[in-house]
Parts: structure tokens; sequence; C-alpha cells
């Protein structure tokens, strides 16, 4: 880690994700952090290396295929690396068979909050516990087509599935499998709604310690084609800031005041 307890982050990704964190962390707005560096599709190889070398930790916001490759390459270097592009984890049978050294993969929440209550719910047992994740986004947004004019189920399966048949918008899904029941278990609903003017997002929890519904509307980043809620980029954000805290997002911290 660098001089004065700042993480040197570097981001790979300028999309509507990777272009906020950047800007954020650039502009002062994550504490504890700083820009080492941001790759592009149009990167070299020769880049790569040397900015994961230049890093304390790096952030993915690029593509499941960018994740494949980048997961093992950071890890095995013992740096962690944030993963936004988390239906690659989908692909393997083991959600840590890309871990490839002693670095860490952390999961933002993305989309969907309540990890906290649900992952704690998970601890305390899970078989015979049930989760679903319902999502409601506009077709284009799911390659549903124009053609769509009522709102249609267009997919019903686990979230394993749901990342390999929609590996760009299944993100959240994968995620909140991870933390619960695993990518086999979480039943996964999605429907395309051309009147949708909102990604909509409703979690249903049921096991004996209780029944929980959470539910969200977030506003959509402009510049994703409708495929990514404009909340993703800060709950990246607030991973980092969490590090610096080293607690949780699930976990109030109360630091003194400055001065």
């Amino acid at each position: 880690m660098s001089g004065g307890g700042e993480r040197g982050v570097c981001v790979v990704g300028a999309g509507a994700i990777g272009s906020a964190v950047a800007e954020a962390i650039r502009g002062g707005r994550v504490p504890g952090a700083r820009l080492a560096a941001v790759l592009r599709s149009a990167s070299t190889a020769a880049e790569t290396e040397r900015a994961i070398a230049v890093s304390d930790l790096v952030v993915e916001a690029a593509s499941v295929a960018v994740a494949r490759e980048l997961i093992p390459r950071v890890t095995r270097c013992g740096k962690d690396v944030v993963v936004c592009s988390g239906g690659v984890f989908a692909e393997y049978p083991c959600a840590s068979a890309l871990i490839a050294g002693p670095g860490r993969v952390l999961l933002p929440t993305g989309a969907l909050g309540g990890f906290d209550i649900l992952a704690a719910a998970a601890r305390a047992g899970t078989a015979v516990a049930r989760v679903r994740h319902t999502t409601i986004k506009r077709p284009a947004a799911l390659g549903a087509g124009e053609g769509v004019a009522q709102p249609r189920e267009v997919f019903r399966g686990s979230a394993r599935e749901a990342a390999l048949r929609f590996p760009r918008t299944s993100n959240s899904s994968v995620t909140l499998a991870l933390a619960t029941l695993g990518l086999d278990r979480v039943e996964v609903v999605v429907v395309a709604d051309p009147a949708a003017t909102c990604t909509r997002h409703v979690v249903e929890w049921e096991s004996p310690l209780g029944r929980y519904e959470l539910r969200f509307e977030n506003a959509v980043d402009p510049s994703s084609g409708g495929r990514t809620s404009a909340v993703t980029a800060w709950s990246v954000i607030e991973v980092l800031a969490a590090l610096a805290r080293g607690a949780g997002p699930g976990v109030v911290v109360l630091e003194p005041r400055a001065g």
C-alpha cells in the first residue's frame, strides 16, 4: 500500500461504471484511495501488466470476458479485485475456481441492497430457505426486441442459468446468490416491460428465521444502453470506502470529528 495509507486503484473499463468510479477517485470522493491507472479495451498486455504492478487494488468494470482473464492474474499477485461482471462465476462449478493466489475477489451489491440481513439469515441456516429475485427492465436492455407490447416474463430459472442467458444484466442475481443460497438455488425471474422507466428489483426471502421482501427502483445510467442502474458505480465506490474503514458496507462506522 502506498504512503499515507492510500490504496492505489486500477480501474479496468471506461463505460458507465468504470468512468464514474475513476472520476470519483480522481475527485477525492473515495477515502483512502488514489487513482493509479485506468485500462480500456485498447490497452496492451504490457500496459495491463504495468497497471497491475503499480496498483494495490483492481476494479473490473468491463465484461465477463475481461473478468475471466483478470481475476486469476490479479489474485495471483496477492492483490484484491473488485468484480462488477459477477456473471463470470456462473461458468464454473465453484465460485472460487478463478482465484489463483492469495488475493481476494470482492463483489459489490450493485443494484440491490439488504445483503446484511440476507447474508445473516443464510448463515443461520439454508436447508429450507427460499430466495426469489425478480428483475423488470425495458425489453431493449434484455435483448427481447421492440415487439414486446405488454410486460412479459422472458426468463425463469436459477441465478446460474440467468447469468449464462443474460451475462450483462444478471450480475446482481449472481452476487445475491453467492451471498445466500448459491447459484443453483436462487430463483430468478426476468420481466421485459416496455413501459418501464427505471429498473425494478424485488428480492423475496423465506426461511424459519423470517420472511423478507425488498423492493428497489433504480434510475438507469443513460450511457449504459438501459442495462446498468446508476447506483451500481456508487456501490463499487462504497466497497472501496469500506476497505479504508476496515469494515463492510453492512456496518455503520462512526469516525471522530476532524480537528
